[in-house]
């Protein structure tokens, strides 16, 4: 079956750039136009705060449905992120030459998805039909490719184009109140919070988690989790009182309960494979938000802005249940913890630049 999935991934298109220009120099873009499934992730911890700094362009923000009537294409630099649908193309297919650049950005290995056994065939349709269909238009309109991390540049390296780093740029995090130092809350919040595509991930927890929830009777646990992973965290050895599991929200749902309700203890691990090899770090945005404690996987992903007093453990279930133990028993390495979640996010700010790569605005000069 692997053998299977493995041809399956090297034949599933990429997105290649064929429009950039000769002589390498684009043009100046005087408006931007970002096409995505808005509000989302994606356009929340990589764009937003990178639009917010182009305070004199005029920016349109278009979901994947909506008519761009209104739009002038003179000039017009389109970011189009992770997907687009056949309306939308057509435009830009008939704008071609009035465009400053179109780039696409994505930030998953989209083919190892697809390839993969975890993401639900609904999901996988999606991605099929509005992210690899439209490849082949969608390549002789690009001038720019931007990807969220280096290990995921090396996958959509070619000779024949090049591929930019977009890091995540998240906002200053709010400041979320500190419980009393020292002392242990007789009360705690333990939360995991993670798609279907993670199935692995919520696999390995659901032992761990049964363990640390019969040791510990002051812990609460909240998973995200719909249709068979519900069913089988509800099989879980848990009291059912002890345990919220809520159906996956839309992004803006989730962005207000995150930010309304905190958590105590945010479980995040993250187990070796293709899909996740790709990924970047953004978990710490919605963690330092929640005002939590993060327990993560020791691995590439998780070591890019990791600072002092993070926890950072291998992915036995006997280091995930002694570094629960560790936060559960001790409120002073809890707000440790929280506190140095909260400094990663400013290094991931330091490590990133506000610039969208290689875009030169009218009156803003190279962007690169």
């Amino acid at each position: 079956m692997q053998s299977l999935r493995n041809i399956i991934h090297g034949l599933i298109p990429r997105p290649q750039p064929c429009a950039t220009s000769l002589d390498g120099i684009a043009p100046a873009a005087k408006q931007l136009l970002i096409l995505s499934r808005h509000p989302n992730p994606s356009a929340s911890y990589y764009l937003d705060e990178r639009t917010k700094a182009l305070a004199n362009i005029p920016i349109f923000m278009r979901g994947l449905d909506d008519r761009l009537d209104d739009v002038d294409g003179e000039g017009l630099f389109v970011i189009i992120c992770r997907y687009i649908k056949e309306p939308q193309l057509r435009w830009l297919e008939r704008r071609r030459d009035s465009l400053a650049g179109v780039a696409y950005f994505i930030d998953d290995d989209i083919p190892a998805v697809v390839a993969g056994d975890e993401a639900s065939w609904p999901y996988k349709f999606r991605l099929l039909n509005f992210a690899i269909r439209p490849l082949p238009r969608l390549n002789r309109l690009l001038t720019h490719l931007w990807v969220s991390t280096e290990a995921l540049a090396e996958t959509l390296a070619n000779a024949s184009h090049k591929v930019e780093i977009l890091a995540p740029m998240p906002a200053k995090p709010a400041r979320k109140s500190a419980e009393i130092k020292g002392e242990t809350v007789p009360a705690l919040k333990m939360v995991y919070h993670a798609t279907g595509i993670h199935r692995h991930e919520h696999e390995f927890l659901m032992p761990v988690v049964s363990s640390a929830m019969r040791k510990h009777e002051n812990l609460h646990f909240e998973v995200f989790a719909d249709g068979k992973l519900a069913r089988r965290w509800r099989r879980q050895d848990i009291e059912p009182n002890r345990m919220t599991i809520s159906p996956q929200l839309p992004w803006s749902s989730y962005l207000a309960r995150t930010t309304d309700h905190g958590a105590d203890i945010a479980l995040t691990p993250l187990l070796a494979g293709r899909t996740n090899d790709s990924r970047a770090d953004t978990k710490r945005i919605d963690i330092s938000r929640m005002g939590a404690a993060a327990i993560f996987s020791r691995c590439t992903t998780f070591a890019r802005c990791a600072v002092a007093g993070e926890i950072h453990i291998g992915n036995t279930m006997e280091e995930w249940l002694m570094a629960i133990d560790q936060l559960v028993e001790d409120g002073d390495r809890r707000m440790i913890a929280r506190n140095a979640t909260q400094q990663s996010i400013e290094k991931m700010r330091q490590n990133a630049t506000l610039a969208f790569p290689g875009i030169r605005f009218d009156g803003l000069g190279d962007m690169a």
